[in-house]
């Protein structure tokens, strides 16, 4: 039940955004057509045979109005809210940052390859990121951004475990690289990246984007203020100096601060975990990280599911954790 409406406010999202003003009032094609009409119009979509609703939807977005995209291995399309792709040919993989929906198939879909000739649609308040792997064409509507060749990192290669968290965390603004083709996901964080990054996804799931800049003069100060302002990171991080902040942040503090950067009921148990053998019950976050792991956003650094919580944090372990929060169909079942 939930994933079904999941799917109809998705097809509502990109209703409203492809509504028409040449068509007529109080239809559901209307352009001032209300939200619960949408959900409604979506919901009665779900109904019909899969089959014909793809065809009919893909046959819809291939005629006038269509932007079809023409792409190069490396190219990449940027899809905002309820906007729709439809992968003609060639090969791409979807990055995913909130709710994306297979609707020929009727069902959420998550991070990775794209099938071809099945439409997917962006839903609210997330995006989603098609990169082509070799050349490929998409038609697109809606809200989108063509990116040529751009965040295509070397050091992250198809088929490692971080490859579609780096992407997704990626797409949603929230991470960046290290430069335009380099993540470095083996490197750590220190203290002040890491509160830039809880800030970043704070605002991204409180206000649908992130606006948040570096201070010319300071450039973490911003993040700081905002994170210290809106509970995600407690006032000791405003005092800390500047060696402080920037020394290696340790996982414990790291999965404290993530946790605050969205609220408890977000955090859904889906493992049935009693506890975490190297975190004592009643230490420092001890709640906040036993919380993630029920949640299945945190899975533990070896079999036995240890946490190593005074160790430091990777950026590929931070992209997924990041990703595993903003979409809960990558979080881990234990």
């Amino acid at each position: 039940m939930r994933a079904r409406r999941a799917v109809s406010a998705a097809l509502a999202a990109a209703l409203l955004c492809l509504a028409s003003p040449a068509s007529a009032a109080g239809t559901a094609s209307d352009s001032l057509v209300t939200r619960s009409a949408a959900e409604d119009w979506g919901g009665a979509l779900l109904d019909e045979a899969a089959g014909g609703l793809g065809a009919a939807l893909g046959e819809a977005l291939t005629g006038p109005g269509a932007r079809i995209y023409d792409l190069d291995g490396g190219d990449a399309v940027v899809l905002r809210e309820g906007a729709s792709v439809l992968l003609l040919s060639g090969g791409a993989r979807v990055s995913a940052a909130g709710t994306l929906v297979n609707v020929t198939l009727g069902l959420p879909a998550g991070s990775g390859g794209l099938n071809p000739a099945q439409l997917y649609v962006v839903g609210g308040d997330s995006s989603a990121r098609v990169t082509a792997q070799d050349s490929a064409r998409a038609a697109v509507w809606g809200g989108a951004e063509l990116q040529r060749g751009e965040v295509v990192f070397a050091d992250v290669p198809v088929g490692t475990w971080y490859y579609d968290y780096v992407y997704a965390a990626v797409a949603a603004g929230v991470i960046d690289g290290m430069n335009s083709y380099e993540f470095a996901p083996e490197s750590g964080f220190t203290a002040a990246q890491a509160v830039k990054i809880a800030a970043c996804l704070h605002q991204l799931y409180h206000e649908g984007s992130v606006s948040l800049e570096n201070d010319p003069e300071l450039w973490y100060r911003s993040y700081i203020e905002y994170a210290v302002a809106n509970g995600v990171a407690e006032s000791r991080y405003a005092e800390m100096g500047v060696d402080e902040l920037n020394s290696p942040i340790d996982r414990r503090n790291f999965a404290v601060l993530f946790y605050n950067a969205m609220p408890a009921y977000e955090y859904a148990p889906i493992n049935d975990v009693a506890g975490v053998a190297d975190v004592a019950a009643g230490s420092y976050g001890a709640e906040e990280i036993l919380a993630l792991y029920r949640a299945g956003v945190l899975t533990g650094i070896n079999a036995e599911g240890d946490f190593w919580p005074d160790s430091g944090i990777r950026r590929n372990e931070a992209a997924a954790i990041v990703a595993r929060m903003l979409d809960e169909s990558l979080r881990v079942k234990l």
